[in-house]
């Protein structure tokens, strides 16, 4: 009995951790106590099922969370009213050429491909590093697996943003290097060891 307490009062706890956030995001003003007391009962909603059922009850619990969110989201989506405003601004960002301005064209392919395939194989490689590190600290296979899967696409975005900040291109290469030496450090022990 006390075992469904607990779901029970994790459930609660996610269900009005989402609810008071929504309220406290609904003020005119942000209010830091309000916001932490609500990130705080989705943690605590969070603790509580997983000291019920590990990652299973702290599934449970999120999912009436956002089952919650959810439902106030919905519910604030059909009761605002429509905004017949101002029209927006028609400003561009300039992401496109206007006029007889030059594409750039032979940049923006290059950009292309180091972000969308260089940045993902330095980003395997540095999941197969890591892989291959928590092999060697002796975490079992399964667990090794998902952890590279994990950090697969961790590493590709960090890079990415990272690689995007550059202004310089040879920067860029730079950086492509540096985090593919990182990778293969885990890699090379595994050849070597």
């Amino acid at each position: 009995m006390a075992a469904e307490a607990l779901l029970a009062s994790a459930a609660a706890a996610s269900t009005a951790g989402v609810g008071l956030l929504r309220f406290a995001w609904s003020l005119p003003r942000r209010s830091l106590v309000l916001n932490s007391l609500g990130w705080a009962a989705v943690f605590l909603g969070c603790v509580l099922a997983g000291a019920h059922s590990g990652a299973w009850g702290i599934s449970i619990a999120t999912m009436l969370g956002m089952a919650a969110a959810l439902v106030l989201l919905a519910h604030a989506a059909v009761a605002s009213p429509s905004s017949a405003g101002p029209k927006v601004s028609n400003r561009r960002v300039r992401m496109l050429p206007e006029g007889n301005e030059p594409l750039h064209l032979r940049r923006r392919i290059i950009t292309f491909l180091i972000i969308a395939m260089a940045a993902p194989v330095v980003s395997t490689i540095i999941a197969v590093g890591s892989r291959v590190l928590a092999m060697r600290v002796g975490t079992g296979e399964a667990n090794a697996n998902v952890i590279a899967l994990a950090v697969m696409p961790l590493a590709w975005t960090a890079l990415s943003h990272v690689l995007l900040m550059q202004e310089e291109r040879s920067t860029q290469v730079k950086m492509l290097m540096i985090w593919a030496a990182i990778g293969s450090l885990g890699v090379i022990l595994e050849l070597v060891g």
